[in-house]
């Protein structure tokens, strides 16, 4: 097709849908527009032509950037050209781009190496935490007697000890599985010091909760380090000259 004809050309007619519709209606014409457009199927005599221009007008609209700056222009001045060039070239562009390789410089693999490390280290610190909380809690559970309290207003509750005092204190907070609202709360108190309260109840799942981040952690951070090493590695071969792509 001469390049004044591709000019002139509007997209989504060459799509045969409505500028309106979404990305979903456009994938869904294009493969039934290129069914009937191929060249291995179809009988017309410029079905490759056809063809070749559905492709290149889907690699501009299937694209929300190029679809934007096509949309802009064409509003602008009816123009199929985007950005000063034909549909043909933009949608080769487009397809260039969407398929071009992501290219790594030895600063990219750098970043990923350093990202990876602290990343890590956040994990471990993560693991520790969580571990030391488990282990926290496991002791105070051990130590501390078990006691349903009252919750006599104003933010206190009040109980009795194993010994027979009566003893007031402020509620303690609850985190995780609390005990919820009512008259009454599960509590535990320090024998030692009756004054001294935490609410009986279970850290399974805020252990659990942050297992799992600490393991998300320890598995990605990881994974960045030995990709940013064998790119920086793939890059001392190629004598640190260009850029290495990912495949």
């Amino acid at each position: 097709m001469p390049a004044a004809a591709r000019v002139s050309t509007d997209l989504y007619e060459v799509l045969g849908v409505d500028a309106s519709v979404d990305g979903d209606e456009i994938a869904r014409a294009f493969r039934n527009r290129a069914k009937a457009l191929h060249p291995d199927t179809s009988t017309e005599p410029d079905a490759a032509t056809q063809f070749n221009d559905l492709v290149a007008a889907y690699g501009v609209l299937s694209n929300h950037r190029t679809r934007r700056e096509y949309d802009a222009h064409r509003a602008g001045n009816g123009s199929a050209t985007v950005a000063g060039r034909t549909t043909s070239e933009s949608a080769g562009s487009a397809t260039t781009s969407s398929l071009r390789p992501t290219r790594w410089t030895r600063r990219r693999a750098w970043t990923a190496l350093v990202g990876g490390l602290l990343v890590t280290l956040l994990g471990i610190g993560a693991a520790a935490l969580t571990w030391r909380l488990h282990e926290d809690d496991a002791r105070q559970r051990g130590e501390f007697r078990p006691v349903t309290a009252v919750r006599v207003g104003t933010g206190d509750v009040a109980f009795t000890t194993a010994d027979g005092r009566t003893v007031r204190t402020r509620e303690p907070e609850q985190h995780g599985e609390g005990s919820g609202v009512g008259p009454t709360v599960k509590i535990r108190y320090d024998p030692a010091h009756p004054t001294h309260v935490i609410v009986d109840a279970s850290s399974t799942g805020r252990d659990i909760t942050l297992a799992i981040v600490s393991l998300k952690l320890l598995i990605g951070g990881p994974v960045f380090v030995v990709l940013g090493i064998l790119r920086l590695r793939r890059l001392r071969r190629l004598g640190g000259r260009g850029n290495v792509g990912t495949s």
